[in-house]
């Protein structure tokens, strides 16, 4: 079944026509390039643990049984990033920089919308930039949550850029956040990135792609928005995602209580429906 473009809400057409929506990318974008899912990468990890001979066989085996639960993600992470030590930076190079996929249908959809004032990516990988300087331009602008003076210079100079909210594997020497202790210095101590993240999400609409709604930075910040400002002020946000996942109940709430709009599309064909929201929107 083809993507239904008239679920596409007209004044989340309206808001990218205007250049004032910009696209979330996570983990479930990449998934198509054969890079991994949070378990897989896990797993990964737990292999190479093995393997440097930093964590012993039982261990091992109970971190391969926690990975079945998706609530234990952040803490198996948090164990597996300290065993690991200074084998991490190798683990996440080998993972998502060495391999260098090739950009998607998605990603080749994504570069063709040409009204997004910038992109936040969590995911650590170098698809999204590396289709930019193929199709885009070369010299397109990559920043991390380290780069709160660039990110400041580039809002107001209105100029895109891609952000990689998590981290990038090009140069994990410089944090790449996985852990919940990660998650805390983040949000906590780095007072001017939380101060323009929440800027960009009260100015601009976000659409959430392939993304968890669960990411414990964008929950806070949702939370934060929706409890700072009236629910009839700022930007709505859209979430497309698969409506064999969704209840009815999920997407009132999601709507009032946090103002994200759900884009239904089928999980089928491997979430093909995902890439034509894309060319649909580009389309406006």
């Amino acid at each position: 079944m083809a993507f239904d473009a008239k679920s596409i809400p007209d004044n989340l057409r309206a808001t990218y026509c205007g250049k004032k929506a910009a696209i979330l990318v996570g983990a479930g974008a990449s998934v198509g390039a054969g890079l991994p899912t949070w378990p897989q990468f896990l797993e990964a990890m737990v292999a190479v643990a093995e393997k440097q001979n930093v964590v012993a066989a039982d261990k091992a085996r109970e971190y391969r049984s926690l990975i079945s639960d998706p609530s234990k993600y952040l803490m198996i992470a948090s164990g597996l990033k300290e065993d690991l030590g200074s084998y991490f930076a190798k683990v996440v190079e080998d993972t998502f920089k060495a391999p260098k996929p090739k950009p998607t249908a998605l990603h080749e959809a994504l570069v063709k919308l040409d009204k997004l004032p910038f992109i936040i990516t969590t995911n650590y990988d170098t698809i999204i930039e590396r289709s930019y300087r193929a199709e885009v331009d070369d010299d397109v602008s990559v920043l991390t949550y380290q780069d709160e003076g660039e990110l400041q210079r580039r809002l107001f100079a209105q100029e895109f850029f891609i952000l990689k909210a998590h981290g990038d594997a090009q140069r994990a020497g410089n944090g790449i956040i996985l852990t919940e202790r990660d998650y805390r210095e983040t949000l906590y101590r780095k007072r001017a990135y939380q101060h323009l993240l929440t800027g960009m999400f009260t100015m601009f609409s976000m659409v959430f792609v392939g993304a968890s709604m669960n990411d414990p930075e964008t929950r806070l910040l949702l939370n934060y928005i929706a409890d700072a400002y009236p629910q009839d002020s700022g930007p709505s946000h859209y979430a497309v995602m698969a409506k064999e996942q969704l209840t009815a109940v999920e997407q009132d709430r999601w709507f009032k209580d946090l103002k994200v709009q759900i884009v239904p599309i089928s999980s089928a064909n491997q979430y093909s429906e995902l890439t034509e929201f894309l060319v649909s929107l580009g389309k406006s």
